[in-house]
């Protein structure tokens, strides 16, 4: 079966998601979900354990399909509204909620490039032939807190913020937020960064490294 995408809106946005993500990992998969009649979430699986999203103007042939993200890319690329072979059965386990997350903590970008830039520094220092290693992915970097609920974020949903390009540089025009705003709901933690957010859940074990 071929699956489709018809976007209205933030087709760029999203080419450049699904570019980086298929620069980490070719064998990344691609899923929609059909948020309204008008807008698609996109999801994108990570060699780091944690699912991005970009939110387009669009309608899904078929809610929940998954594809190659290689061959949405090329898609995208080509301005073809059929995306792929349907690959469902390559998607980890489940999507995190549409609805229900709490917000609770905003960060500063600079915190999290900050972040990103030590972490990447102990990795190159200690990374073996199976990549970095578990316990600096797993590391407690930022624990946040607000509304009576908390999160812990490890190393890896930061190296998946900066990995994508998800967080704005210095040339960023000056409209564009320079902050992370840090959502959760049960086991999920959802960060939504200017270019796209990040989900990272605590009990599906979906880590590569």
């Amino acid at each position: 079966m071929v699956e489709t995408l018809t976007i209205s809106s933030g087709a760029g946005g999203l080419q450049a998601l699904i570019a980086r993500a298929v620069g980490l990992d070719e064998l990344a998969s691609a899923r929609f979900r059909q948020l309204t009649p008008e807008i698609v979430d996109v999801f994108v699986t990570t060699p780091f354990g944690v699912t991005a999203s970009r939110r387009v103007g669009g309608h899904a042939g078929r809610d929940g399909a998954a594809v190659g993200a290689k061959d949405l890319l090329a898609a995208l690329s080509e301005n073809r509204d059929e995306v792929g072979a349907s690959r469902d059965a390559s998607w980890p386990g489940s999507l995190p909620p549409a609805t229900g997350f709490t917000l609770i903590d905003e960060l500063p970008t600079h915190i999290v490039r900050t972040l990103a830039d030590q972490g990447q520094a102990l990795a190159r220092q200690f990374s073996g032939p199976m990549g970095p290693p578990s316990s600096l992915m797993d590391q407690e970097v930022i624990a946040a807190e607000g509304n009576g609920k908390t999160a812990s974020i490890p190393m890896r949903t930061v190296f998946t913020c900066t990995s994508l390009g998800l967080i704005p540089g210095f040339e960023a025009p000056n409209e564009v937020p320079r902050h992370l705003r840090v959502s959760v709901n049960g086991r999920w933690t959802r960060i939504d960064a200017p270019y796209g957010s990040v989900y990272h859940s605590s009990g599906l074990g979906l880590s590569v490294f």
